[in-house]
C-alpha cells in the first residue's frame, strides 16, 4: 500500500451530517490523518437509518472511512482546551456548524490562529459566513430548493422534485476539499494559513451554469424538462418493450447515424428534423415518433445497435443492478469497509474517483465513537 499525497497532513474534522464529513473523508482518502472530533455521545448522523450496523446508519458508515474518532465535548472548558491543543499540531480544521458557532465555543478561526498561525480553517455552511441568509438553518433539501435546482427537476407538469442523492452536500464537500488543497499548496509557497468560506448554495449555483446563462442571454425562465434537455433533442429517456434507456444525440453526425438504422430511415430528409435547431424546436413530435419505434424492440437489442454505431446510450439501472455492473466491478468503483473494526461485518461503500492519487484501499474503516481518543492524546501529548 502506498501513502497518499497528503501523508503527514493532520486534519481536525469538527463536522457533522454530510457535507463536512464527506470533505474530510476525501482528504483522508488521499493520505491525510483525519481526526474526527465528535461529541462523546457521537455524531448525530450515526442515528440516520435504518438499516444500522452496530450503532451507526448508512450515512456514517458510507462517508467516514480513513478517520480516527476523538471524543471531545466543545461545550466544556476541558473539551475546548483539548481541541486547541490538537490545533497546535494540525494543518487544517474543517467545521460545518452554523456561522459563528465555533467562535462562541471559543475555537473559531481567530482562537485557532492564535495557537497555530498557519492553520487552514475551512467553514462549510448552507449559505456562507456572510449575507442576509447566513444564519439560517440549512440542509441539503433547503439548498436544493432555494438554489433553483429543485424547480428545474421533475416532469414538466409535475411538482418540483429534489435529486435522489444529496447533491448540495456532496458538491459543497467537494468544493471544500478543492479549496483546502489549494490553500495547502499556497501555504507551501508563502507559509500563510487562511480562513475558507464554502457555501453549499454557491456550489449549487455553479451547477446551474447552463440554465442561468441561457436565462440571462434569452430572458426566458427555464422550465422543467423531465429527462429531456432544454437545448437539444433527442436527449432523454425512452421506453422499450422491456425497460427504459436513455440516448443523447447532440450532433448532426449522431442524428445521421441513428437514421442509418432501418427503423429510422424514413426520417432522413424530413424538413422538421433536418438540423439540431429544428429537431429541438419540434421535439414533441420528434420524440413521440422515436418513442413509438423504440417500443418495437427490447432495450438490449437497441443497446446493441447503439453500441455498434458508437452512439451514447445507457440502460436506466437500479442500485442493485449498478452494483453488479462489470464496468463498476472491474474498475474497483466500490470499496469494502468493516464496522465495527474487527467485527467481520463488512459493507460495500462508494469508492474513490481520485484513486490514482490515493492509497490502494481504505487505511481505516469508519471509527466507533471515541475509538481513538486515548491513542491520539498520547500521540500529540494532550493533557
Amino acid at each position: 500500500m502506498r501513502a497518499g499525497p497528503l501523508d503527514g497532513v493532520v486534519v481536525l474534522d469538527a463536522t457533522q451530517a454530510l457535507a463536512g464529513p464527506f470533505s474530510a473523508m476525501v482528504l483522508g482518502d488521499i493520505g491525510a490523518d483525519v481526526l474526527k472530533i465528535e461529541h462523546p455521545q457521537g455524531d448525530g448522523v450515526r442515528a440516520w437509518g435504518p438499516p444500522f450496523m452496530h450503532d451507526s446508519g448508512p450515512t456514517f458508515v458510507g462517508y467516514s472511512r480513513n478517520k480516527r474518532s476523538v471524543a471531545i465535548d466543545l461545550h466544556t472548558e476541558e473539551g475546548r482546551s483539548h481541541f486547541l491543543q490538537l490545533v497546535a499540531h494540525a494543518d487544517v480544521v474543517v467545521e460545518n456548524f452554523r456561522p459563528g458557532t465555533m467562535a462562541r465555543f471559543g475555537v473559531g478561526y481567530e482562537q485557532c490562529r492564535a495557537v497555530k498561525p498557519d492553520i487552514i480553517f475551512c467553514s462549510i455552511s448552507g449559505y456562507g459566513q456572510t449575507g442576509p441568509m447566513a444564519h439560517r438553518a440549512a440542509m441539503d433539501l433547503m439548498i436544493q430548493a432555494v438554489s433553483g435546482m429543485m424547480d428545474l427537476t421533475g416532469e414538466p407538469e409535475g411538482r418540483p422534485v429534489k435529486a435522489a442523492a444529496p447533491i448540495s452536500d456532496l458538491m459543497g464537500g467537494f468544493c471544500a476539499s478543492f479549496s483546502i488543497l489549494a490553500a495547502l499548496h499556497a501555504r507551501s509557497k508563502d507559509g500563510q494559513g487562511r480562513q475558507i468560506d464554502v457555501s453549499m448554495l454557491d456550489a449549487m449555483i455553479t451547477m446551474l451554469g447552463q440554465a442561468i446563462t441561457a436565462y440571462t442571454i434569452g430572458g426566458t425562465p427555464p422550465e422543467r424538462q423531465g429527462n429531456a434537455h432544454p437545448l437539444m433533442a433527442p436527449y432523454e429517456a425512452f421506453r422499450t418493450s422491456t425497460r427504459e434507456f436513455v440516448i443523447s444525440l447532440t450532433t448532426q453526425k449522431r442524428w445521421d447515424q441513428l437514421c442509418s438504422l432501418p427503423p429510422f430511415a424514413h426520417m432522413v430528409g424530413r424538413e422538421e428534423f433536418l438540423t439540431q435547431k429544428q429537431r429541438n424546436a419540434n421535439r414533441v413530435a420528434l420524440c413521440a415518433e422515436i418513442q413509438a419505434i423504440f417500443l418495437t424492440r427490447t432495450a438490449d437489442e437497441w443497446m446493441e445497435d447503439f453500441i455498434r454505431l458508437g452512439l451514447p446510450a445507457a440502460p436506466v439501472n437500479s442500485v442493485p443492478e449498478i452494483l453488479e455492473e462489470p464496468q463498476v466491478i472491474q474498475r474497483g468503483s466500490l470499496l469494502e469497509v468493516e464496522y465495527p473494526e474487527g467485527s467481520g461485518n463488512r459493507v460495500k461503500v462508494p469508492g474513490m474517483p481520485w484513486r490514482d492519487v490515493a492509497p490502494d484501499r481504505p487505511v481505516r474503516s469508519p471509527p466507533m465513537i471515541g475509538q481513538h481518543t486515548e491513542e491520539v492524546f498520547r500521540q500529540f501529548g494532550i493533557k
